[in-house]
């Protein structure tokens, strides 16, 4: 009993700015949580674009108070997918056309430098997870689009990782939330992305080539701009 308290005694005690930052680091927590879930709702158009966003409502929702929302809510306002309507009133971003091609072009100016980075610094086991990935939607299988745009998350996601400068994987976090913003408000019905331009950057990653993998990436991103322009303007070219 003597060795237990004594050893109690020399355990460390939580003073109040350990608990003060443990409580800090649990909000923080909750309100990344909570700004996940916002963004799902936006980027999968279950909140389509002009919806009024009822802070209470959302917060009971999902169970939350409403300071993480209104945290969440402000974190997405910041990043521009939610846009002030009026003092007091928040909703969903409409991405146009123009913002659309402007993000596409922005990023035909920086992604496909960063796929050839990345061609050299991607892990050997997170290019054979995407390679499996790929395999498990062969456009012969029948796979529905959903699955695709999963794919399409995870390739650039890995290219934005690697491509070894913070302020391009950021901006291309940003255009390409835009991009999709665009297609699921606008074009719910599109078909998923080219499995073959994915199996092509892809190959050309895998392989190490930073030069295939440029020229696969742009091209990719070309075949994207004229697609939608082809839907949107039938067959127009801007």
């Amino acid at each position: 009993m003597t060795d237990m308290m004594a050893e109690s005694s020399r355990r460390p005690r939580k003073t109040g700015r350990s608990r003060a930052k443990t409580a800090s680091s649990i909000a923080r927590s909750l309100t990344d949580a909570t700004y996940e879930h916002v963004l799902d709702l936006i980027l999968s158009r279950r909140l389509p674009g002009n919806t009024i966003i009822q802070e209470r409502r959302m917060a009971e929702e999902l169970g939350v108070s409403r300071t993480p929302m209104r945290e969440a809510l402000g974190r997405l306002e910041g990043e521009g997918l939610i846009v002030r309507h009026g003092p007091r009133t928040l909703a969903v971003r409409l991405v146009s056309l123009e913002e659309f091609l402007q993000s596409l072009d922005l990023r035909l100016l920086i992604e496909p430098h960063a796929a050839s980075v990345s061609a050299l610094h991607i892990p050997d086991d997170r290019l054979a997870e995407l390679r499996r990935s790929l395999r498990s939607i062969d456009p012969r299988q029948g796979h529905p689009p959903a699955m695709h745009w999963v794919f399409d998350d995870n390739l650039h996601g890995a290219v934005g990782e690697y491509c070894k400068n913070d302020l391009t994987a950021n901006t291309l976090l940003a255009m390409r939330r835009l991009t999709k913003m665009f297609e699921r408000q606008h074009l719910p019905e599109r078909t998923a992305p080219g499995w073959k331009e994915h199996d092509e950057i892809l190959s050309a990653l895998e392989t190490r080539d930073g030069a295939r993998a440029r020229r696969a990436m742009a091209e990719h991103l070309k075949t994207a701009r004229r697609n939608v322009l082809e839907i949107i303007l039938g067959g127009a070219r801007l």
